[in-house]
């Protein structure tokens, strides 16, 4: 009769399991596709629409309190509840377009600028404020800021006969302060489509001037964009230095970024020892602990008499100086050691075609996981991948 009971229980709670991963599955799909959907539907389908699968008011509406939930939903909704607690705070304080269309001298448009910039132009007396040119598609918008070139700028007709009519156009139009993936219109992150690890190492050419490559999204398109983009990037950096062992047979590919020096691990262990069991260590051992600890203090001190003062062993160790031995960091830099994304940026070897490669592929992986529906206009994924460069052919 127990053993049947404890069968019946069993098989019970299996079944219970494999029921809630199921609506789990089902119902994250559901929430994800309704997410995608367009802007325009938000305010229709706002009461239909389900709540996420990590909250646990998802799970109380089906009569399952957050305690019978398996441990990984748990976890998973405590670390939503811990994110959106932060959106405020790790979200962008402004917009992150201000659309002020900058002009010619002849009030022809020649891209969008943010409103500090404006400013700038119009300190240095460069520029001044004006309105859109008569009969141009920016006079149909009444809410449209321009400032006027006073000048003529450098390479003009040499710089718009290079651009394609895309750029042309991404750089004319006005963005939206939306969430390019889900239209969200809240909390936004301004996130880089090529890793910041990456583009910040890339020659100047590749990281100046390149709006074109951040966008917006929203806090939780920017947590599923990122867990994609940084197992890419743990992948191609893995596959690099095991290209290096077996090809270049250097043999830090897989060093540790720190390294542990075997000195002050050992001043650190004394200084413990002398805190915690001084009075339970032999008297030669203490002396030992001691001189050690001195010896590494002294070489500390700024100046002959206060190293003295320390070697000499007249005045017992304080609490203090045993308490700077003991927090001494004893990890320290490996100056072997060459990080994820400095591995990948010398691969490309300044090749200009590698790194326009590299870096329209990973425009690709961008579109791939995220499917944007709100795009700049004109953004497109060989568009120029760097300031002055020429239309990028895709094969």
């Amino acid at each position: 009769s127990t053993n049947t009971t404890l069968k019946a229980t069993a098989l019970s709670i299996g079944a219970t399991a494999a029921a809630l991963g199921l609506i789990f599955l089902i119902h994250n799909r559901t929430f994800s596709k309704r997410k995608q959907q367009s802007k325009d539907d938000d305010a229709d389908k706002k009461e239909d629409e389900p709540i996420s699968p990590d909250s646990a008011s998802f799970y109380n509406q089906l009569g399952i309190s957050e305690e019978d939930l398996p441990s990984h939903i748990r976890r998973d909704i405590h670390k939503q509840r811990k994110r959106k607690s932060k959106e405020a705070m790790i979200s962008m304080k402004t917009k992150m377009y201000d659309n002020i269309h900058m002009l010619d001298e002849d009030r022809e448009p020649l891209c969008t600028i943010s409103m500090k910039k404006a400013n700038w132009y119009i300190r240095k007396n460069i520029a001044e404020w004006t309105s859109p040119k008569e009969g141009s598609e920016l006079s149909e918008d009444k809410d449209a800021k321009c400032i006027r070139l006073l000048f003529t700028h450098n390479g003009a007709n040499e710089e718009e006969h290079k651009k394609s009519s895309s750029e042309k156009l991404y750089l004319r139009s006005a963005k939206q302060n939306i969430c390019v993936s889900c239209g969200s219109d809240g909390h936004h992150i301004r996130h880089y489509i090529v890793p910041y690890a990456y583009r910040s190492l890339l020659p100047d050419d590749y990281k100046s001037h390149m709006s074109h490559d951040i966008v917006i999204l929203c806090p939780d398109c920017h947590v599923r964009c990122e867990r994609s983009t940084k197992k890419r990037m743990k992948r191609m950096e893995t596959d690099l230095r095991m290209k290096m062992v077996t090809t270049d047979g250097e043999s830090d590919a897989f060093c540790s970024p720190v390294i542990e020096d075997a000195h002050l691990y050992h001043v650190r262990s004394c200084a413990i020892a002398l805190v915690r069991w001084k009075d339970t260590i032999p008297e030669e051992k203490v002396h030992e602990y001691e001189n050690e600890v001195r010896s590494y203090l002294a070489d500390c001190c700024k100046t002959e008499a206060e190293k003295e003062m320390i070697l000499t062993g007249n005045e017992p160790l304080t609490k203090a100086q045993l308490q700077k031995a003991c927090s001494v960091k004893y990890r320290v830099k490996n100056p072997r050691y060459v990080s994820g994304s400095e591995v990948v940026v010398r691969s490309l070897n300044d090749d200009r075609k590698k790194i326009e490669e590299f870096i329209i592929d990973w425009r690709k992986h961008f579109m791939a996981v995220v499917d944007p529906k709100y795009m700049p206009t004109g953004w497109r994924v060989d568009n120029p991948v760097s300031k002055g460069s020429s239309f990028v052919l895709l094969v």
